[in-house]
């Protein structure tokens, strides 16, 4: 036999036997290794200094040290790939977003399912984005999708709210409008959402693509096209904002939690609001997962369990205006209304959704 292959088959073997150990423990002989374990390193790709503040709760609560190192979103995946040869890796808890999570063979490089290791497992969300995780990641960040304006600038009675008024307000404000197709996720939300609009009956319910299916799209596609000298498409979510605050747009699809996160550092005024038009916009949000081979595994099922409580989903909604992800908490707080807040809709499940980006960009951007 090939010495790499029977080096990988021992480390899978290996991992597989620390993640049957996990569901061998009960909850309080998990709390009590967690506590031996004295420490965990948690890859997140953003926020990172300032959620060391809010991470303080659990260290005092526990003894547990947690460190947040620095890394972008794809840095950290590209870390856990490397990573997943070592009979140890460097990382404990990895967060990923909904639609990223699937892209990291997740039952083959996580522990799980987690819904049968948590003491609270059952009643935790395990699929978002269009992403089911199988109980291999939790949901523990949800994020809403809107429409972000400068109240100084545009009053809300003059906000558009239907695809007819969209038209109206970008043919009296050309290119006053922008949103992003790459690099973050609020552009691509708002093409969903008019596409849907625009073509009410369009079956998103199997998740899967024909050729049938998305030429029923054409009207939306004939809309973006018709309204292209209206609009700018912009280089990222953060541009969108950065060129919106600065007074050259009017508005952009934006992410709450990300603009709430901007105002708190004072980098955006207050003046800055949000809504969700009408026809809707989805939500998404952020999973979290133990890679099979995390030195500390008892204290990274621990902190899951402390991020994923109700209050710890309130401060996190306190500080970053999150969508919780608990059935004990409500979204009360954040820049978008609860009336607004009830036009909030799913994300068009994968893979049809990136099929649906795909034909946009076919469609609009390359026509």
């Amino acid at each position: 036999m090939n010495k790499n292959v029977a080096v990988g088959i021992l480390l899978a073997w290996v991992s597989a036997c620390h993640a049957q150990d996990m569901t061998a423990m009960n909850w309080p002989q998990i709390v009590a290794d967690a506590k031996k374990e004295g420490q965990l390193t948690w890859y997140n790709w953003y926020s990172q200094d300032t959620l060391k503040a809010q991470v303080r709760e659990f260290e005092n609560t526990y003894g547990i040290k947690v460190t947040i190192p620095e890394g972008s979103a794809s840095a950290n995946i590209s870390k856990l790939l490397a990573d997943k040869g070592k009979s140890a890796g460097d990382i404990d808890v990895i967060s990923i977003s909904g639609g990223a999570f699937n892209t990291v063979a997740p039952e083959s490089n996580f522990i799980g399912p987690l819904n049968n290791i948590l003491p609270e497992g059952k009643s935790l969300k395990y699929a978002i984005e269009g992403v089911d995780s199988k109980g291999y990641g939790v949901a523990f960040w949800g994020n809403q999708s809107g429409i972000a304006y400068d109240s100084r600038r545009v009053k809300e009675s003059e906000l558009p709210r239907t695809v007819k008024q969209f038209s109206q307000f970008m043919e009296q404000h050309p290119q006053a409008v922008g949103f992003n197709i790459e690099n973050g996720g609020s552009g691509p939300a708002f093409i969903e959402a008019m596409t849907r609009a625009i073509v009410p009956g369009f079956d998103v319910s199997r998740g899967d693509a024909d050729m049938r299916s998305l030429a029923s799209l054409q009207a939306a596609w004939e809309w973006f096209r018709q309204e292209k000298p209206n609009y700018i498409i912009t280089a990222s979510n953060a541009d969108s904002i950065t060129r919106l605050t600065g007074g050259e747009f009017l508005l952009v699809p934006a992410w709450e939690d990300y603009v709430v996160g901007l105002q708190n550092r004072g980098e955006v005024p207050e003046s800055i609001k949000m809504y969700i038009p009408d026809f809707g916009m989805p939500g998404g949000g952020n999973m979290v997962a133990i890679p099979r081979n995390a030195p500390h595994r008892s204290a990274a099922l621990l902190f899951i369990h402390w991020l994923t409580q109700p209050s710890t989903q309130k401060l996190l909604q306190e500080h970053y205006g999150i969508v919780p992800l608990t059935a004990d908490n409500k979204s009360d707080t954040g820049l978008i209304s609860k009336k607004d807040r009830a036009h909030a809709t799913a994300w068009i499940p994968k893979p049809l959704g990136e099929s649906v980006k795909k034909a946009f960009s076919d469609n609009v951007v390359l026509k």
